[in-house]
């Protein structure tokens, strides 16, 4: 009996084995024409690959790659290309790439927890607002982003109904037949599903009813999203739809935010979400010009009293490792006179 039971045992093991051993198969893949041997649709760029796999997608400086780990999280083959979703350090973003080597469009899709930017900081009774984990779907021409969020509404009223409101923000990526990206033309989707819970603590007869109302509405606006969702849909757009207006965008969302910032309605604690709101676009600005150099210094340059231009300057007194990043985009300008310009500018 013991023999029996031995061989069933070794018989189990075995069978456990080979089912593992199985679904640890690798997938064999050439993505931007590299061979890679994939395990569960999951793997790491080799750290000297890292500027071939995102080089003019990242946002920020090209040598900052040399740090990171990049993890191909999904991917998909074409006829003409493959897609690939990589996430940098909890940020993520969407690649397409030639089979025999070479991107073709990129896009940022996602900042860790950014869904927090558009908290309504309007909300005079108060907004807080947490991140939950974000979804991704990947088709041979398609990509979905889903931010998802948990507000809880009027956080300073004292005494009110309980409010939360569990949000969805969707964002739809197509790709055409050559591997260049843009965001559907319908827009972000929404979806929302407010509730309100009686406030317990707060003593009447409730008769029939001892846990009190609640009331669950579900709509497709988000009522506690404000203007902030305006500069995550700036800095996600594809890089191919990137041109000099993209600037002037930045921009309006500026000069949009430093309205809010002056306004006297606001109390203190809204001055300071309107202002990490600007250190943000500040933040991706700067990103953004070391990866499309020719596009923002020729812009900047022709509007040195812009306020890109100042917030730039104001980057470069901040931070000290930015200015030789610049020079060395600078350095890369097939423009000589705009070179020599920048050269001036950063002495």
């Amino acid at each position: 009996m013991k023999q029996i039971k031995t061989i069933i045992i070794l018989l189990m093991m075995t069978m456990t084995m080979t089912v593992a051993m199985s679904a640890r198969s690798p997938i064999r893949l050439r993505i931007n024409g590299v061979d890679f041997e994939v395990f569960d649709n999951h793997t790491v760029v080799p750290e000297d690959l890292n500027v071939k796999f995102l080089k003019g997608v990242y946002v920020g400086a090209t040598e900052d790659l040399n740090d990171e780990q990049i993890f191909i999280t999904s991917f998909k083959e074409t006829e003409n290309y493959t897609i690939a979703i990589l996430e940098v350090d909890k940020d993520y973003y969407v690649a397409t790439y030639k089979h025999a080597g070479g991107i073709i469009d990129g896009a940022m899709l996602l900042c860790k927890d950014d869904i927090l930017l558009g908290c309504d900081f309007l909300n005079p009774r108060g907004n807080r607002m947490q991140a939950e984990s974000p979804l991704f779907s990947l088709e041979e021409n398609k990509v979905t982003v889903e931010r998802n969020y948990l507000t809880q509404v009027n956080a300073l009223e004292m005494g009110g109904p309980i409010i939360t409101e569990e949000g969805t923000v969707t964002t739809v990526y197509d790709v055409d037949d050559s591997g260049i990206i843009s965001k559907s033309k319908d827009g972000n989707t929404y979806h929302s599903k407010w509730t309100e819970k009686e406030n317990m603590s707060v003593p009447r007869p409730r008769g029939d009813n001892p846990m009190g109302k609640v009331d669950v509405t579900e709509s497709d606006r988000c009522k506690t999203l404000g203007p902030g969702i305006n500069i995550i849909n700036f800095y996600t757009n594809p890089v191919s739809k990137e041109d000099t207006k993209t600037p002037e965008q930045l921009e309006s969302l500026k000069k949009q935010f430093n309205a809010f910032l002056e306004s006297p309605s606001l109390s203190s604690w809204q001055v300071t979400d309107v202002a990490s709101r600007l250190a943000t676009l500040d933040e991706k600005q700067v990103g953004m010009i070391l990866r499309k150099p020719q596009l923002w210094l020729d812009w900047l340059n022709k509007n040195p009293k812009s306020r890109g231009m100042v917030s730039l300057k104001e980057s470069l007194e901040i931070d000290e490792d930015l200015k030789p990043q610049l020079l060395e985009a600078v350095k890369g300008l097939k423009d000589k006179k705009l070179r020599k310009a920048w050269q001036k500018i950063l002495k």
